[in-house]
């Protein structure tokens, strides 16, 4: 199962392309996506807004795609497999920037384009998850702050 994640803001952009991509049959996978304050709803995934808690839908997914935010940190310390996209249009795309210069120190597949995240699931499905080295990382961390 490939759950999908936004977080508490919307990101229509990542649920439409994901909905194309499960329609089209690109994905086989079921797809469960948390859509957050959205306004675009998938016809071929299933969907809800929020839970307390998505901890569990961490759990049973085989692959995670989420934006640019602190899921990445919790899949990293979950040792899951995921893919990020950046989403660009919020507050000055600073997930861009988080998420290139962690990649740069961690290796794991993200895109600031919407229309890579096809392509970045395919190759996430057949690696294994990224590693983490907790002391390089809060070096890196500490030069985006």
């Amino acid at each position: 199962m490939i759950f999908v994640t936004v977080g508490t803001t919307h990101f229509d952009p990542l649920i439409q392309e994901i909905d194309d991509l499960v329609n089209t049959g690109k994905i086989k996978d079921k797809v469960v996506c948390q859509i957050g304050a959205g306004e675009y709803i998938p016809k071929h995934a299933e969907h809800f807004r929020f839970q307390p808690s998505i901890d569990d839908w961490f759990e049973q997914a085989d692959l995670v795609i989420c934006h640019g935010g602190a899921t990445v940190m919790s899949l990293l310390q979950k040792k899951k497999r995921f893919v990020a996209i950046a989403n660009t249009v919020l507050a000055g795309d600073h997930q861009t920037a988080f998420l290139s210069r962690l990649a740069q120190g961690v290796g794991f597949p993200w895109s600031r384009e919407v229309k890579d995240v096809g392509p970045l699931v395919e190759a996430a499905l057949n690696q294994p998850a990224p590693s983490i080295n907790l002391p390089h990382l809060a070096d890196e961390l500490r030069k985006l702050v």
